[in-house]
């Protein structure tokens, strides 16, 4: 992997952007990402498996202030830009990068030690002042920049221009998608939680969602009005839902029926169904969801 594009941005919002007066003068390895893989003992040989669990990730990011200006005031401007924001109190930070291929991704991290200038010759002299920031990941995911979207029910436009409208038929605006079933492929490499979002046309009741493949189902026992959003993390350790109503969000999570289940994204289909107990043909259903790599 060759980074061509980089920007950090750290926890308050300060940022520094690649390229011009910081360059990078090695690649960022992302790669052997180690996993604890667990046993048991066995009666006989060997050992029983128990499961794997990711280890943080760590890597280094190798770059150096490139001295296009003359004096030490200037590259003395250019450390404390650096010192503020590459500072460990003001983790975590994200990691925004593009490859050479064209592919953008990012990765959340800690930074585990300030910057160091070193002020030998081969480190600090008339073209650069190099450095080191050691970072180490507690999500050791990294994850692609754009968003999945599948919708599953939808009205979808039927007219476009130059328009004429017959004066014995009219026009039909748009028709509602007739498919109560649609294919989420997550093409990342492991599993992933998702945003579900409820969105009412019209009055309708208990609305769901169900994994054709596992027959797990995500439910709300909720009345929804014409116009009501409601959206659904199914992300681990960011679970909620949210009722926007009139322009007012509310929190629903005890809504949420007792039995259900907050649905995963396998890699490769899943394949869902929603359904409502009235007015279900009021309802629209969308999923959002990012890939998560263990390396590119």
């Amino acid at each position: 992997m060759i980074i061509k594009e980089l920007k950090i941005t750290n926890a308050s919002g300060e940022s520094i952007q690649f390229g011009r007066h910081f360059r990078l003068y090695e690649d960022i390895d992302l790669s052997s990402l180690k996993a604890d893989v667990n046993y048991s003992e066995s009666s006989g040989d060997g050992a029983s498996y128990q499961r794997t669990r990711l280890d943080v990730r760590d890597f280094n990011v190798p770059f150096f202030i490139y001295r296009e200006l003359d004096g030490y005031v200037w590259i003395e401007e250019k450390r404390q830009e650096a010192y503020r924001v590459f500072n460990p109190k003001k983790n975590p930070m994200k990691l925004d990068f593009t490859t050479k291929s064209g592919e953008s991704y990012y990765l959340n991290a800690e930074l585990m030690a300030a910057p160091e200038f070193p002020s030998d010759f081969e480190n600090s002299n008339l073209v650069w002042q190099k450095t080191l920031l050691q970072f180490s990941c507690s999500d050791p995911y990294i994850y692609k920049a754009d968003e999945n979207l599948v919708e599953i029910a939808t009205w979808i436009g039927a007219f476009e221009f130059a328009l004429e409208i017959p004066a014995d038929t009219g026009i039909e605006m748009g028709y509602r998608s007739p498919s109560l079933i649609a294919n989420v492929f997550n093409d990342g490499q492991e599993s992933t939680g998702m945003i579900i979002r409820f969105k009412a046309n019209g009055s309708l009741s208990t609305p769901s969602l169900i994994n054709v493949n596992t027959y797990e189902e995500f439910k709300l026992n909720l009345d929804m009005l014409p116009g009501d959003i409601v959206e659904v993390s199914t992300y681990k350790g960011k679970k909620y839902a949210r009722l926007t109503r009139n322009n007012v969000i509310t929190s629903v999570f005890g809504k949420v029926d007792l039995s259900s289940t907050f649905l995963q994204l396998d890699t490769g289909d899943n394949l869902f169904r929603y359904n409502a107990v009235s007015g279900l043909d009021n309802l629209e259903v969308s999923m959002y969801f990012k890939s998560k790599l263990i390396g590119v």
